[in-house]
């Protein structure tokens, strides 16, 4: 991307702006968060507000970047690093790859070391974050997880049975590991963290916050509500319900053909599905 792309753009969770490389700490932390988040572009010589200034010695600049990166961050992590002309004046341009680690300030050591992007600051990751990107980095999402001190009472076959039959498809030992409700634990099955939260018989003991809240505000300001529902059924269920609520919401206008007529929503449904599903689907549910 040219320079010129860059300086259109605010700094952001993939973007950030150095006027010079004096605070060497505060750069490293810098890609140590874009690596551990989404990725991003540092750019060196350019001021808050957004002046080229350029780096008065660029090669030895990036020597010193290449050899503080090298020394200060754990595992070993290699962005790439380039210098480009603008106007007369030289910027450094380092580019940083996301990759699950997680990398952290060899000083600070593991737990208090890490660092992540949140919008443009950098933030230092708590320990429930740290271990959500180890398990990322293993290849182990957090709804794998076995719950290795329940059993099979856990799960409430009844409606797991139903919603499947809806789909002409019978539950059994094989089918119940091969969808990752249930899990290996040695010579035991036991129920995944996934299974709880999709059919547990007791979900809100183990996972309280695993409730939607559907909201309707009067304006934009979410100050007043017109109207609000909690649903706290099992996943699954709870889909159909929080798209009835959305429709009690949305204008519903008529398409005439003839003699025949159809409704035409304010939104299209099948999108609204969508977004519900992928809401449901991928939200965080790690305490």
């Amino acid at each position: 991307m040219e320079l010129t792309n860059y300086l259109q753009q605010e700094e952001g969770k993939t973007l950030e702006f150095k006027e010079n490389c004096y605070s060497l700490k505060n750069i490293i932390k810098t890609v140590i968060a874009f690596a551990n988040t989404s990725g991003g572009t540092l750019l060196i010589g350019i001021s808050d507000s957004k002046e080229v200034v350029g780096i008065d010695e660029p090669l030895k600049d990036e020597q010193r970047l290449s050899s503080a990166f090298a020394d200060s961050i754990k595992p070993l992590l290699i962005p790439d690093i380039s210098i480009i002309t603008y106007r007369e004046r030289s910027v450094i341009v380092i580019c940083v790859h996301h990759s699950f680690a997680p990398f952290y300030l060899a000083s600070e050591g593991q737990e208090k070391g890490v660092y992540i992007r949140l919008g443009s600051t950098n933030r230092q990751a708590d320990l429930d974050t740290i271990e959500s990107i180890r398990r990322w980095a293993r290849n182990t999402a957090y709804d794998e997880l076995p719950c290795p001190d329940l059993n099979s009472e856990a799960i409430d076959f009844r409606v797991a049975s139903e919603l499947f039959s809806k789909r002409s498809r019978t539950i059994d030992n094989k089918a119940l590991l091969a969808l990752g409700i249930f899990t290996e634990q040695g010579k035991t099955a036991v129920p995944t963290i996934g299974g709880v939260l999709l059919f547990g018989s007791d979900r809100k003991r183990y996972f309280p916050d695993a409730i939607i809240r559907c909201a309707r505000f009067e304006g934009i300001s979410k100050t007043r509500f017109i109207d609000q529902l909690d649903i706290d059924v099992n996943l699954p269920e709870s889909v159909e319900s929080v798209i009835q609520f959305i429709r009690k919401h949305i204008l519903v206008g008529l398409s005439i053909e003839g003699i025949h007529s159809s409704e035409l929503p304010q939104y299209p449904l099948k999108a609204i599905r969508e977004a519900v599903i992928n809401a449901i689907v991928h939200a965080d549910y790690s305490p």
